[in-house]
């Protein structure tokens, strides 16, 4: 089937906190809002099918998953990352964000302290003071002319000099939009191994990885480096099919102690279900919805070239980038260390090495149109919109 991604449908009106809420927001009847990661696209057949069919059935009562559900989980993990997960390692939750502060909440003591890699999705942060843990920031390099980079010997001295319980990890970054090769995640996951450090993957956007490049589950490299005691994976079909308003996540949890903290935690918030729609979403996005979703990605790469070029600039020596979903549009409300990030990044590029998380400017924190979101960020690649 092929479907029609040229298609305008307008959302205004309908509640959607990208285009209602942000006008809202800043007064701005007019603000294009690059700065929710879900997209104006329809979802897949098979997606709205399955929900039209619950819709017929026309009984709403509390629901659980059904088996067919967590079989598609493994059978997408198996196939997309060659990661063979056992049934009862996936839980739930209706979101990331909350899964990770459950995991923050239940897997730490209060005061801890908790690494992000900086420039990075700005809830990380707050999750992590709003429940009295301690951030450290290690912030990502840019050595000129390549794409961000992680300064590993800074973050092992974050981790060894602060006593770090947690890492919360962006896999694919968001907002640089890097895609970590395997050799990266590795690294990441021997020194979680050496001081004992619980790793928290955020994978939503792993489908979203362009040609040229490959995405490389956290999973399989733990269980490689014999961390998977201190792992937990972060999923969800709500990116890669645009269900995002179904509220359903499958967090993968491979140790029985903490995956008890982690449901511990979801009984004290009395979160018992999941709601009966986003499950049967998700399991026709993942068994049926593969062929939407290579439409997608390929009608999201094509324009990359002519979207992240400076206009009237050069493309001599401007990096190329890994672009995922989350690239650029997300920049403006990264988390960032106290006192950095408030330059725009005018000029020729930064010297070798230097922090992305200095280079984020305030300008994004109001896009107006394409040609802006263009022009103010060489340091990022807007193409996710």
């Amino acid at each position: 089937m092929k479907y029609n991604f040229d298609e305008i449908i307008d959302r205004r009106g309908t509640g959607s906190v990208r285009w209602d809420m942000a006008r809202k927001k800043y007064e701005e009847p007019d603000l294009i809002a690059l700065t929710t990661a879900d997209m104006d696209f329809k979802a897949a057949k098979p997606v709205c099918d399955a929900i039209r069919d619950a819709a017929e059935f026309g009984i709403f009562g509390y629901t659980q998953p059904k088996d067919s559900y967590y079989e598609a989980v493994q059978q997408r993990l198996q196939e997309k990352w060659n990661w063979k997960v056992q049934r009862d390692w996936i839980t739930y939750s209706a979101g990331i964000v909350g899964a990770i502060a459950f995991c923050v909440q239940g897997m730490t003591e209060p005061g801890d302290a908790i690494a992000i890699m900086t420039p990075v999705y700005h809830p990380f942060a707050h999750i992590i003071e709003d429940n009295g843990r301690r951030p450290v920031h290690t912030c990502l390099i840019q050595k000129e002319g390549a794409q961000p980079e992680i300064d590993f010997a800074d973050l092992e001295k974050v981790i060894a000099e602060n006593q770090v319980k947690m890492l919360i990890f962006c896999n694919p970054h968001n907002p640089i939009g890097r895609v970590w090769t395997k050799e990266e995640i590795d690294h990441i996951c021997r020194l979680c191994v050496k001081y004992g450090v619980i790793l928290i993957s955020d994978e939503i956007h792993s489908d979203f990885v362009f040609s040229g490049y490959k995405f490389c589950s956290a999973g399989s490299s733990m269980e490689e480096t014999g961390g998977l005691n201190q792992l937990v994976v972060c999923t969800a079909a709500s990116k890669s099919f645009n269900i995002a308003g179904l509220q359903c996540s499958g967090i993968i949890i491979p140790d029985e102690g903490l995956r008890g903290k982690y449901r511990r935690m979801l009984m004290n918030q009395h979160f018992m279900e999941m709601n009966l729609i986003g499950p049967l979403a998700t399991e026709a996005g993942y068994r049926y919805g593969a062929e939407w979703l290579e439409q997608v990605c390929a009608y999201l790469e094509a324009p990359t070239t002519s979207i992240s070029r400076h206009p009237g600039e050069s493309r001599a020596g401007r990096r190329s980038p890994a672009p995922t979903w989350t690239s650029g549009a997300c920049g403006m409300r990264s988390s960032l260390p106290p006192g950095q990030g408030r330059r725009s990044p005018t000029g020729p590029t930064p010297a070798a090495k230097v922090p992305i998380c200095r280079r984020v400017p305030s300008a994004l924190r109001r896009w107006s149109s394409w040609r802006e979101a263009t022009a103010i960020t060489p340091a990022l690649h807007p193409i996710m919109i």
